[in-house]
């Protein structure tokens, strides 16, 4: 008893030393602090849904960005609702994908040109996939990846300032033409950002890292003192070097706003949830902070963000700042406003009417840029329905 009674005293006493800075750093978070609905219960419906209609749908997609955030989904939704037949469809994809790999490194997008921006979302599947896979799957995934980054090095598309370039204009067959080595706000988020953060935690080299770093720090210095971060690239008249000119400065800021904060924000935690450096992880959740302020700033009141048309390609890519909002409150702020934001988004998308305004479910060809719109819609929504059910599932390797 005696011994008991000393036990309880020293614990007692470690408790009231520790528990003060915990708790002042992270407020105690309350259940489902995300769902729209009491129980998550039409939420969790509606991630079964989308999942359903995928492996209905969209099994075989050969614009490989869509295909890789529809199969992204699925595998979000084996992990919440247990059903085998999403984890196979993914599998399956994943073959699909290490098939179109050209001898170069680099993979065909779908569409003419090879971006490493949307070859990047592509890849995120293999990592999505690479705790599910069967060993020799794995290794499949990690040579196909390594061989893109040294691709990737080889050819010069990484500048000096950490940026990266954006990928070539022309594919045919196995043949690349008319490199685009403009620096790229979504490719150095995504491939840089992205892949290869992952490529440093499956490897343990430092280099990959360093490269991550530097993309992102790249991007984030770009940000505008109000929190809005530009997307660059100058082949499609957006000229980092350009600004004051009005057409430029408007596709600089304006035009592809929201969506380039979900992209940026995809690679941005990523990198802080395993970057495994403290130094690192308080650097970027600092430098973030204005573009979260921004993103709950300007949230509209119907709980979505862009006020562009809906076949618009920043009106069919905001679905992913919810992740990216869903990180920084776990993460780094259990800020209100941010679980808020998020049931708003939630009860908006469970109207089916509203869902069916954005193309979720009811939209989805195979050509053409407005058409791959409408898929990012469904697939993103997927990520960030996972997302709401199980904070940072879409992000756990």
């Amino acid at each position: 008893m005696f011994k008991r009674w000393i036990i309880c005293t020293i614990m007692a006493a470690l408790f009231l030393m520790a528990g003060p800075l915990s708790f002042a750093a992270m407020p105690q978070r309350q259940e489902d602090p995300f769902c729209s609905d009491a129980g998550c219960t039409q939420t969790r419906a509606l991630l079964k849904q989308t999942c359903d209609w995928i492996v209905a749908n969209k099994a075989t997609v050969p614009t490989i960005y869509v295909g890789g955030y529809y199969m992204r989904t699925l595998v979000d939704g084996y992990k919440i609702l247990g059903d085998q037949r999403y984890l196979d469809t993914a599998l399956a994809y994943g073959d699909y994908l290490l098939g179109r790999q050209m001898s170069s490194g680099f993979w065909p997008t779908g569409y003419g040109t090879v971006f490493l921006a949307d070859t990047g979302s592509a890849l995120g599947l293999f990592i999505a996939l690479y705790p599910h896979a069967s060993p020799d799957r794995r290794q499949k995934y990690l040579d196909a990846i390594l061989r893109y980054a040294h691709s990737i090095q080889v050819n010069g598309m990484i500048h000096p300032n950490g940026a990266f370039g954006t990928g070539w204009e022309h594919v045919e067959g196995d043949t690349m033409t008319k490199p685009i080595p403009d620096q790229y706000t979504l490719s150095s988020a995504l491939t840089g950002g992205g892949i290869f953060t992952w490529l440093y935690n499956v490897t343990g080299k430092n280099e990959y890292r360093e490269i991550a770093y530097h993309a992102l720090k790249w991007v984030l210095s770009t940000m505008r003192a109000d929190g809005n971060i530009p997307y660059i690239l100058a082949w499609e008249k957006a000229d980092w070097a350009k600004r004051g000119d009005p057409k430029n400065d408007y596709e600089l800021w304006d035009d592809m706003t929201y969506g380039t904060a979900a992209y940026v924000g995809e690679g941005i935690l990523t990198f802080d949830l395993h970057c495994n450096d403290r130094p690192f992880r308080a650097w970027i959740q600092k430098a973030v902070a204005p573009n979260i302020e921004f993103l709950l700033n300007t949230q509209l009141p119907d709980g979505t963000w862009s006020k562009l048309g809906p076949t618009t390609w920043d009106r069919t890519r905001w679905p992913g700042i919810i992740d990216y909002l869903i990180w920084y409150y776990e993460n780094v702020n259990h800020d209100p406003r941010i679980a808020q934001a998020v049931q708003r988004y939630d009860a908006f998308i469970l109207d089916a009417n509203k869902g069916k305004s954005l193309g979720l479910l009811n939209r989805g060809a195979v050509g053409g840029v407005k058409a791959n719109s409408f898929n990012t819609v469904t697939s993103l929504t997927g990520r960030a329905l996972a997302d709401i059910l199980s904070p940072n599932i879409d992000s756990k390797w």
